[in-house]
């Protein structure tokens, strides 16, 4: 299978397509246009696409023809929304919607996915098993992965899911990681009841202002007393909320708090803390409290034998995906091992349902994502397109 042949033809369509993206960016469940662009790419394939009812986001499966008993099915993922942000690249493709800019790689994403689409969509006489091709919406805000699985995307469970997320850096460098690739990411809405008084008799309320100062002072014990050193954690009281006047002893204040956990273990203890301090602070001091917790994404687990799998690939066809790239191959281009961040990302939903790997792929570039001025080097993104097909088409051609 001449991959980089295809990949080398597919090159202009790539970054054509990428290009239109960027330039038409939808905030999170409004990617309307993307989905219905997506759509008719697909189906110019000759792919049956499903929609995700009542949503936006599509989905389209690949048969392989090359018949085998047992044969397996490997999920590529990418997602296609993009943020609130005024774009300030100066590209003569920057965004024509008003505060709506991808500056965090969705673009590439979804027209890598494309792409990889017909590669493996002209190979299919070549290998067996089905490939399941998801374009997800509401990865920035909203947790498209967990309620796309919540209608049903991974009812059929597949042998492996794959993803990738374009990072800034040294171009050419691969990070495979292994086991916890990204955090838990949850918060909780604290709400401190007290008593109004004025200030003058202080006696006759129940300041709320006071108590809630004393629970940040506590919850940020935290992670040094109850958390193990070895576990990576953070605990982060954003936002407080309370009070009238300077005069008045407040009766109500808010506390906006964010946790990130890499581990389970360490996500329901820092849970089990955060109420038991809360309330018992409150009570304590005559008050009382409500706390509203929010879930909010996975963390990416990358699966040992599926990772390992994974880099495995990269090493065999190196000269492949690093072949005409860019500046051509920097000196340790490949990064596996455990390379845990305390960042968010919900293709933890899939990694909790199925053996997964997500890699980061260096793609150049000086400004952060989700800045206004995110821009990477168009060069290296066919190496997103060589990583994301050889992954699939060794898995699917491997005994």
């Amino acid at each position: 299978m001449d991959v980089l042949k295809f990949v080398k033809e597919k090159n202009d369509y790539l970054i054509r397509t990428r290009r239109y993206v960027h330039q038409h960016p939808e905030l999170s469940w409004k990617e309307y246009k993307t989905t219905d662009f997506i759509e008719q790419e697909l189906q110019k394939l000759g792919l049956e696409t499903q929609r995700f009812e009542g949503h936006t986001g599509v989905t389209a499966t690949i048969h392989g023809k090359k018949a085998h008993t047992g044969s397996k099915t490997i999920m590529l993922r990418a997602d296609i929304d993009a943020l609130p942000i005024i774009e300030d690249t100066g590209l003569e493709f920057s965004s024509v919607c008003p505060g709506v800019m991808h500056a965090c790689g969705h673009d590439i994403h979804t027209s890598n996915l494309l792409t990889v689409a017909e590669i493996l969509n002209r190979t299919k006489d070549q290998w067996k098993g089905k490939v399941k091709l998801v374009f997800q919406p509401a990865e920035e805000n909203g947790g498209g992965g967990r309620e796309m699985i919540k209608a049903g995307l991974m009812d059929e469970i597949p042998d492996a899911c794959f993803a990738l997320h374009v990072e800034k850096g040294i171009p050419g460098k691969i990070v495979v990681g292994s086991r916890y690739l990204t955090a838990y990411s949850d918060s909780y809405k604290i709400t401190v009841h007290g008593k109004a008084a004025h200030s003058s008799t202080p006696e006759e309320g129940v300041d709320a202002v006071y108590i809630a100062a004393s629970i940040v002072t506590a919850l940020h014990g935290i992670i040094s007393r109850n958390i193990s050193p070895m576990d990576r954690a953070t605990l982060n009281v954003g936002m407080i909320h309370g009070g009238t006047a300077p005069n008045i002893i407040a009766d109500e204040v808010t506390l906006g708090v964010m946790l990130r956990n890499l581990s389970k273990e360490s996500r329901e203890a820092m849970m089990k803390k955060i109420e038991t301090i809360s309330n018992g602070i409150a009570e304590s001091m005559g008050g009382s409290c409500d706390l509203a917790f929010r879930a909010g994404y996975a963390a990416v687990y990358n699966d040992e034998k599926f990772s390992d799998f994974v880099a495995a690939t990269f090493r065999k066809y190196e000269d492949i995906i690093h072949e005409d790239l860019g500046d051509g191959k920097p000196e340790d281009w490949l990064i596996t091992g455990e390379h845990p961040l305390l960042g968010a990302e919900d293709f933890g939903f899939y990694s909790q349902k199925a053996p997964s790997c997500m890699i980061w792929v260096g793609v150049g570039g000086n400004s952060p994502k989700h800045s206004p001025g995110f821009c990477i080097d168009e060069r290296y993104i066919k190496l997103c397109t060589r990583a994301m097909a050889m992954t699939a088409l060794e898995y699917l051609t491997k005994e």
